[in-house]
């Protein structure tokens, strides 16, 4: 796991990565649960500081399913199956779950997220956790698409960036949580062929207080 993870210093931000999240035969259904339902995934949306949903190209281009048939519940039972494992790495002292947001994500030529926090406005305010599960078609036909996850203070109610970080590289059927309130950012996509089957997939998600 050392390899997928790159640092300019010694970051702060407690991740937890895992391998081989689901077996082998699961992903793959995914996969095709994900390529068979392409019509159906819309642009994603960014929740303003009011809490309002909005499309916003200049700061987040990708699509998303929040549909996942009999995969959804799947994720949740292995998420929370994982749960006290995350949190032991993270040296989290654990919570009440009251929810596990899912959603299907993908990413494609040219597309970003800019660095934003995942728990800011009041509306999503629950969300402790946020894992993001990586798969996608092989061979592999999109570059790029990092995770970055930066240490993070906040200061008079804002989130600030200081200090080192932390980049995951998106490597098939690994998952990676960290905490909701931790700057992040996923970097552009480069998918030639712009076809959607070669996007950097994700379900990605959240573990709510």
């Amino acid at each position: 796991m050392s390899e997928n993870i790159e640092s300019p210093g010694p970051p702060q931000t407690p991740i937890a990565i895992f391998d081989e999240f689901l077996v082998a035969e699961e992903w793959r259904h995914l996969l095709n649960y994900t390529l068979r339902n392409a019509e159906a995934f819309a642009a994603t949306h960014v929740i303003g500081a009011s809490g309002e949903s909005r499309l916003d190209q200049r700061y987040r281009r990708s699509k998303v399913l929040f549909d996942l048939g009999p995969f959804h519940q799947l994720f949740v039972d292995r998420l929370l199956t994982f749960l006290p494992h995350v949190v032991s790495r993270l040296g989290d002292p654990g919570f009440g779950v009251s929810q596990v947001e899912v959603q299907l994500t993908g990413t494609n030529n040219q597309e970003f997220f800019r660095i934003h926090t995942d728990n800011d406005s009041a509306e999503v305010s629950g969300r402790r956790l946020t894992f993001v599960y990586f798969f996608y078609r092989e061979p592999r036909g999109f570059a790029g698409g990092e995770l970055r996850i930066y240490d993070t203070l906040r200061e008079d109610g804002q989130a600030k960036a200081v200090g080192p970080y932390r980049v995951v590289y998106p490597l098939q059927n690994q998952i990676v949580f960290f905490p909701s309130g931790c700057l992040h950012e996923v970097l552009p996509v480069g998918a030639p062929s712009g076809d959607f089957a070669d996007s950097r997939f994700t379900v990605n998600g959240w573990f709510h207080q």
